[in-house]
């Protein structure tokens, strides 16, 4: 626990008493001990317990299950079966605590376990707690028991919701339908009165020989009532710091609970929990990640593989895709070559489609590696490779990339050997020197150039400031400065947030070399370069865009007072031309997903 921590010495012994709790509970689950624990979250909540408890080997055979429970009653045979008709109708109805449109609970208590929406919550937003993750006392408890990247990662809920409404593999499918079935059979017959099981079981057996895909509206039914896998990282600092839910029974029974269990679904008479995944591979970061197989894997046979976050098809990782597919099979290729793997509604659901086929280049580019890439594509050499002066046994080669890599032309410098043996940076497509190419956002061996002059200024001034603010970039309010979601440069160089725009965009200065490049990121997944150092940015800010139905005017105001002048027609155009053609050296990546955003050649305006 370091100085910043709120706990008291008290608490931070419970917090070590409860990680380890936790961590024995997940190395070695007790599905018998989480199912006491259900009956007791039953106790709390004034329902009956459950009279049958089934535990699915996925989330897929989960909600297999629960769609014939919702509507395998239209299986029973007419109005004779009335009684048993309402047995089924009772015993499997979810039990379901908030909806859409209803305002959230405010008592951490009242609100838990909810059911999730029919897009599955991350679990840090499926509870309602008012934590920051960069809370001292949260990221405590997170250094110790770390958080479950199956759950909150956006690949594998979405894959298993997907592969419900149109699997990519039918025959796994219907495999796994078969032993749901099979499963309830054996199940369900304590749920039921011993006069209508027989009519129930008949029913069980034909929802087995019906079709399971079809009908999204039931899928939708299925989705909406399951149960998010709980953040156990905040169960244990709500536990620690105690009052009305730290004290609570429920509270207690949840940690009991949550490590043998991932999405489950609660229904008045049964209860259908899926455990884990028995593999989880995570990389430093804690994105799910893995280079020699699946980075996710359940005991009904789904793996997904993923590269740093990215959920990407497993001949990828295994045994690896070539140099020319990287460089040279066309984006189609490859964009059928992952739907063939996930299915054409699956991975739609996993990755955009415009973006595919580069972010998968990238994520099998990183896993062959630049100078294995460089020699077998092979790479048109550009200059050198020559000593890089700040690393000693290290050289430096510049080469042309194939537009088909990033989307636009570029060139990359790529190391060999000395202490970042196989690092890579892109660079503009009109570098020509390898050691002045690498040096172009700032080299780690050098101290970093000093805040740009301009930007001191404007810091230091709120006349300048609201200058900015008329053109749309807010310096002054804190909450600007942070980006919606957490991003990074292809090829490590920093980003750092200088200003906000009214829409939700940041303004970045890029690397810490001698002019920093400024780029802006909207909220929607774009992003766009403003120019390669401030100053530029701010001549194209304050321009009058010369196309256009409703043109700008040129801010000739804010112009003289941030002393730089606004560009001519012609100077406009070729400063977007400029630009875009860093789009491939300033490749901007969300870090949790390892999705790329989409260069746009004008993405910001004036409000």
């Amino acid at each position: 626990m370091g100085p910043e921590d709120r706990l008291t010495a008290e608490q931070r012994r419970r917090v070590d008493e409860l990680c380890g709790r936790w961590e024995a509970r997940a190395a070695d689950p007790d599905r018998r001990d989480a199912e006491r624990a259900l009956a007791e979250l039953y106790d709390h909540r004034g329902w009956e317990r459950p009279k049958a408890v089934i535990w699915l080997e996925s989330p897929l055979a989960g909600a297999i299950a629960a769609r014939t429970l919702f509507y395998g009653h239209r299986y029973l045979d007419g109005d004779l079966q009335l009684e048993a008709h309402r047995t089924w109708m009772s015993a499997t109805t979810a039990r379901l605590e908030r909806t859409f449109g209803r305002k959230e609970p405010d008592s951490f208590e009242e609100n838990e376990p909810a059911a999730a929406r029919w897009r599955l919550p991350d679990v840090r937003s499926a509870h309602n707690l008012s934590y920051d993750l960069d809370e001292p006392d949260l990221a405590a408890v997170l250094r110790r028991v770390g958080e479950p990247a199956w759950a909150i990662n956006s690949g594998v809920a979405p894959w298993f919701q997907q592969e419900a409404l149109s699997p990519a593999a039918p025959e796994r499918f219907a495999a796994v339908g078969a032993g749901v079935h099979a499963l309830l059979l054996r199940a369900l017959e304590p749920v039921f009165p011993a006069g209508e099981w027989g009519t129930v079981g008949a029913a069980l057996r034909s929802c087995a020989d019906a079709p399971h895909t079809g009908d999204w509206k039931q899928w939708r039914q299925v989705w909406g009532a399951v149960r998010a896998p709980e953040n156990h990282a905040t169960l244990i600092l709500e536990a620690v710091r105690g009052g009305k839910a730290g004290k609570s029974g429920p509270l207690q029974a949840r940690l009991r609970l949550a490590p043998a269990v991932g999405w489950w679904w609660a229904l008045n008479d049964i209860a259908l929990l899926t455990p884990p995944p028995a593999e989880v591979h995570t990389d430093d970061s804690g994105r799910l990640h893995r280079e020699d197989g699946p980075a996710v894997r359940y005991e009904g046979g789904f793996a997904q593989h993923c590269w740093r976050g990215q959920p990407v098809p497993s001949d990828l990782i295994d045994p690896g895709w070539s140099a020319a597919d990287i460089a040279y099979a066309s984006d189609e290729e490859l964009r059928q070559r992952a739907v063939r793997e996930f299915g054409t509604a699956s991975y739609a659901a996993v990755l955009s489609a415009e973006n595919v086929a580069p972010d998968l280049r990238r994520c099998a580019l990183e896993r062959l590696g630049w100078p294995r890439f460089a020699a077998e594509a092979p790479l048109a050499a550009v200059a050198g490779p020559v000593a890089d002066p700040g690393d000693p046994g290290c050289e430096l080669a510049l080469y042309d990339v194939p537009a088909t890599v990033f989307g636009c032309e570029a060139r990359v410098v790529v190391r060999t050997g000395g202490a970042r043996h196989g690092a890579a940076l892109p660079v503009p497509p009109d570098a020509t020197d390898p050691v002045d190419a690498a040096a172009w956002l700032g080299d780690a061996t050098r101290p970093p150039s000093p805040e740009p002059e301009l930007l001191t200024r404007i810091r230091q001034s709120e006349p300048l400031r609201d200058e900015l603010a008329r053109l749309d970039f807010e310096m002054s309010h804190p909450s600007h400065l942070e980006p919606v979601e957490e991003l990074h440069l292809l090829g490590g160089a920093r980003l750092e947030p200088i200003g906000g725009h009214g829409t939700g965009g940041t303004y970045f200065l890029c690397g810490d070399g001698p002019r920093r490049p400024v780029l802006y990121a909207d909220s929607e997944g774009g992003y766009q370069i403003l120019g390669r150092d401030l100053t530029e940015a701010l001549e194209f800010m304050v321009s009058a865009e010369p196309a256009g139905d409703d043109p700008e005017e040129e801010d000739t105001e804010a112009a003289e007072a941030l002393g730089v002048r606004p560009l001519s027609p012609e100077e406009y155009r070729k400063r977007l031309d400029e630009a875009e053609a860093l789009a491939g050296a300033l490749i901007l990546v969300m870090t949790a997903e390892g999705n790329a955003y989409e260069y746009r050649r004008q993405t910001w305006f004036r409000c």
